[in-house]
């Protein structure tokens, strides 16, 4: 009997063969180990730097008349070369020099003078073909760092006194405020309530800031504080459903009834919702704006302009709140629509592109009808608007194809086009106009309008309510723009962060009168959400409102349709639509690698910078400045030499052996600035979770106080764009196991079944039951 023969000849090269004894099959090349280091730096060089500079620059005193721009960045060539710098113990840089320009308006004549220079911003450590920084003559290796990546989580936890399981939320950022939702039934009077915390401060009512940020009436206390029919004629008019069963009968204050209306015509009718809405007795935008600043910094007198900056740095202003690419990545995975009807029912019909039903009410949604629902969704299919105040809109511009033109009705233009002015809202007409001679065009991310018919019913409750909760952005007959006897038009064209103009009751009149001869639209603009009906059962028995945000946002701040979209997954947790995360898992944690570190240093050292040259430009006579004289580097070459020479990330290179300098390279670490202590990390964050597999070694650990907060990745082990580790996996089509590679990350993998790679003889799967992972 011959003996099964246990290992395979492959060849390498042309003439080389050798003996493979490895039991896991496939044969894939191994790939460079150092690219961890290396890609991560080019991309800082490339695209990392250039991001810091685009955020600060440009610099502008506070009269606007002197404005220092950035224009490029390069890098000269090295003086020394890697082995001449560790012979004369000096540190391998390049020195950094970027391009700037000084615009100057004299304040006499109104003349713009106009300064070019190049400016010498220091010399900037660089890395070897090998992965490592020579400094001051020694070769050091900056530590991948792993933390929990951006985005949103839901939890359940219990409650101390009540030991009752609660939902709670948190809304994370790389680098601002944390917003916390969660449940409180201590107050057994109201029943159970959804409170939240900003940056951690005291418990405040959730719908505190949503009507900070809009959500709001700002009616003047009168006879119509009780009464809601003209309310009720005006969410009809918008298409907002009117719950009347929650309308409260004993306790009748001031727009309770209205508050309660419009916050379950939006989110749903939940209990809690109703609660939270009884206890929380804020009526305006201003009282909640003064809330929320009076909880944030308490021993501050609360002023109207200091409540609005407070609420624009802690959520809007890029400077302070940063997602990152994966922190919006995140949101819109977790929070999108399609996701949301994973494992469930579609409550509506979804129409396609083409303008046809492209999934009927009632499918079921598995892996690939979401895969194509998907696609519909992020074209910007079933978006709506709901309220938005004005001041906080700060929408991003973004570039989209006109094949998407059915889904672009109510965009808002962010440029200007032959006909069209910048802050059109887009009609059906104007779209297939434009279509004629563009292929593409530019639109504001998370605004849109709503189009409504004006009639003798409606009329007076929209001019009412519609500019309290909207911002009126076109009025339209027979798709041309209503105008006076003049020629003018008497709703101006919609831009955002510039002042709105008010609608005189005069031409209020003017526009009813004449929607009583002919069909008159009034478009309202709103903040962009995805609204998709959602059912539990196939029966449609139990059909749920979903929100997801506008799938067009890239800004790296949280916007109105974020907080739209992640108060309502959270109320629709209750209804079992969506899942709670596990925050070990891999796909919750993401890897900051050295490109990434060193651009969050060199951003600290350039916001020190701006501070100087802010200085600088009030204090010294203006007719003598340049691009050299207002910059000065020390504090950005402090800032930077200060990382690579004492940060806790940043390592002599263990030179022991070859194996050990590979090894210090692809580390990675949960310690370190932003990251977990010793002290603080418990058990569950150094175990080893199931979606390590294939993604860190479970063995290779420190034993001691660091056991589970340092590891390494594994030797198939990459890292993609966002930062989360990804695996290889081999295709099985139809029982056959092919050479397609696919590399997939912890959250992408729970889509599929995974079997073990040992179980494959001869490009097949070798026995009928094998175990898997699902």
């Amino acid at each position: 009997m011959t003996e099964k023969q246990v290992y395979r000849i492959e060849t390498v090269g042309k003439k080389v063969q050798r003996r493979n004894y490895s039991k896991t099959s496939g044969s894939l090349e191994l790939p460079d180990l150092v690219e961890i280091q290396t890609d991560a730096f080019e991309w800082l060089t490339k695209e990392g730097l250039k991001e810091v500079f685009d955020e600060i620059y440009p610099i502008q005193n506070h009269s606007g008349s002197v404005k220092l721009k950035f224009l490029s960045y390069h890098f000269d060539e090295p003086k020394y070369s890697v082995a001449e710098c560790k012979y004369r113990e000096t540190t391998y840089s390049a020195p950094l020099r970027a391009k700037m320009e000084l615009d100057i308006i004299d304040r006499q004549t109104g003349e713009l003078i106009q300064k070019n220079e190049e400016v010498f911003l220091g010399d900037f450590p660089l890395m070897s073909e090998t992965g490592t920084f020579i400094i001051n003559g020694a070769e050091r290796v900056i530590v991948s760092q792993i933390v929990r990546s951006p985005g949103a989580y839901y939890d359940i936890e219990l409650d101390d006194r009540s030991a009752q399981a609660n939902y709670v939320a948190e809304l994370i950022p790389s680098r601002g405020t944390w917003l916390e939702l969660m449940a409180d039934h201590r107050k057994a009077a109201l029943g159970s309530i959804i409170n939240m915390k900003v940056d951690r401060k005291r418990t405040l009512f959730s719908t505190v800031l949503y009507k900070a940020l809009g959500l709001s009436l700002n009616l003047e206390p009168g006879r119509d504080s009780i009464e809601t029919e003209g309310f009720e004629k005006f969410l009809q008019a918008v298409g907002i459903p009117v719950h009347k069963d929650v309308l409260a009968t004993e306790e009748l204050r001031d727009f309770l009834n209205h508050y309660l209306l419009l916050y379950t015509g939006l989110f749903g009718n939940y209990e809690e919702l109703v609660n939270t809405l009884h206890a929380d007795k804020v009526t305006t935008t201003e009282e909640a704006l003064r809330v929320i600043y009076e909880n944030q910094r308490s021993d501050e007198i609360p002023t109207m302009d200091g409540a609005i900056n407070l609420m624009n740095a802690k959520f809007l202003d890029y400077r302070r709140y940063d997602l990152n690419k994966a922190g919006r990545y995140k949101l819109h995975k977790k929070l999108g629509s399609a996701a949301r009807l994973f494992k469930n029912y579609l409550g509506q019909d979804i129409i396609g592109p083409n303008n046809k039903v492209a999934y009927k009410k009632g499918t079921y949604v598995d892996r690939d009808t979401r895969n194509g629902l998907n696609g519909i969704f992020n074209s910007g299919a079933n978006i709506e608007a709901f309220p938005l105040l004005h001041i906080f809109s700060h929408p991003d511009v973004v570039s989209v194809p006109l094949t998407w033109a059915n889904n672009l009705v109510g965009r808002v233009l962010a440029e200007e086009l032959e006909n069209y002015e910048l802050g059109t809202v887009l009609t059906t007409a104007d779209l297939k106009a434009i279509s004629k001679d563009h292929e593409s065009i530019q639109v504001y991310a998370g605004i849109v309008a709503k189009p409504v018919v004006l009639s003798a019913e409606n009329a007076r409750a929209l001019f009412t309510f519609g500019p309290k909760l909207y911002s009126l952005g076109r009025c339209t007959t027979l798709n041309e723009d209503l105008t006076n006897a003049n020629g003018d038009l008497y709703i101006n064209r919609y831009v955002p962060d510039e002042p709105l103009g008010r609608l005189s009751v005069r031409n209020e009149d003017a526009i009813i009168s004449m929607a009583k001869k002919q069909e008159v639209v009034l478009w309202l603009v709103g903040s962009a959400v995805q609204v998709v009906n959602v059912a539990t059962d196939s029966k449609l028995n139990h059909v749920v409102r979903t929100i997801a945000p506008d799938p067009f946002i890239k800004k790296k701040t949280v916007t109105l349709s974020d907080l739209y979209a992640f108060y309502s997954y959270y109320l629709n947790l209750g209804d079992g639509i969506g899942h709670t995360d596990t925050i070990d898992m891999l796909g919750n944690r993401r890897v900051r690698t050295v490109g990434e570190l060193i651009q969050n240093q060199f951003r600290i050292g350039l916001s020190r910078m701006e501070r100087v040259v802010n200085d600088r430009m009030s204090i010294s006579d203006v007719s003598s400045l340049t691009p050299k004289s207002l910059t000065n580097i020390r504090p950005l070459t402090a800032a930077i030499k200060e990382f690579y020479s004492s940060s806790q990330l940043s390592q002599f290179m263990d030179q022991i052996n070859p194996l050990a300098e590979l090894t210090n390279k692809r580390r990675i670490s949960a310690l370190g600035p932003g990251g977990l202590t010793r002290d603080r990390a418990g058990y569950e964050v150094r175990d080893v979770h199931n979606s390590h597999y294939g993604r860190i070694c479970p063995i290779e650990t420190p034993e001691g106080p660091n056991i589970g907060l340092i590891s390494n990745l594994t030797s198939y082990g990459r890292i993609n764009e966002y930062g989360f580790i990804q695996t290889p996996y081999r295709v099985v089509k139809k029982g056959k196991v092919t050479d397609e590679v696919v590399y997939l990350s912890a959250d992408d993998e729970l889509d599929y079944v995974i079997a073990p790679a040992n179980e494959v003889m001869d490009g097949e799967i070798a026995h009928e039951q094998i175990v898997v992972r699902f």
